[in-house]
Parts: structure tokens; sequence; C-alpha cells
């Protein structure tokens, strides 16, 4: 007999979860994190460097990719600059708090 779509649904989120944990556990970063990780790796060297227009070409980019997907272009370049600007006014990277328990060896954004 077929299963049910909300069976489907409720297998794949338990899958979903069980994943999420192994990560965890592993402490494997996703794509995600590594994303972050670079975006600001990009905008800290940037900024330090004073290449306000790399950063404009990073933004650029970015911008047209997430158009690309379907968001809204004024809300990317807000978004984006708020960004940019917490970065300049000092804002610290957010780590995962659930990797705290162990010291993590690390490039620092300042390499």
């Amino acid at each position: 007999m077929a299963q049910s779509r909300r069976e489907k649904l409720d297998k794949q989120r338990e899958r979903q979860r069980v994943v999420r944990a192994t990560r965890r556990a592993e402490r494997k970063p996703s794509r995600d994190d590594i994303a972050r990780t670079l975006l600001h790796w990009a905008i800290v060297q940037n900024l330090r460097h004073g290449r306000e227009e790399e950063i404009f070409r990073l933004q650029e980019f970015i911008t047209a990719e997430l158009v690309a997907q379907g968001f809204d272009r004024v809300g990317c370049d807000t978004a984006f600059d708020e960004l940019v600007d917490k970065y300049h006014a000092g804002w610290a990277f957010q780590r995962k708090p659930h990797l705290h328990g162990d010291p993590v060896t690390a490039v620092s954004a300042t390499d």
C-alpha cells in the first residue's frame, strides 16, 4: 500500500534530523557555514585593505545571483550594505554556539 504524503514527510523529516545530528556530532561544516565564513573573510579583508571597489564587485555579483533566484534587488543591496556596515563597525563573526565546547583551530580574519 502506498504511503500517505504525511508519512513520507514524516520519514523525510526524521532522515534530515539524523543527517543534521550526525553533521553536528562530526563537527562537519555545511555549505552554508563555508559560504558564511568566506563572505565574512572577503568583506573584512577588503575593508582592512581599503579595497572598496572589490566590495562593490562582490556585492554586484551576490546581488545578481540572488535576484536570479527571485529576491528583490533593493532588498539584496540593503542587506549587503547593512552587513558591510556591521563588519566595518567591528561586528565580530558569529560562531555557532554548539561548537564552543572544544577549542577550534581556525584561520582568523586577520590572516
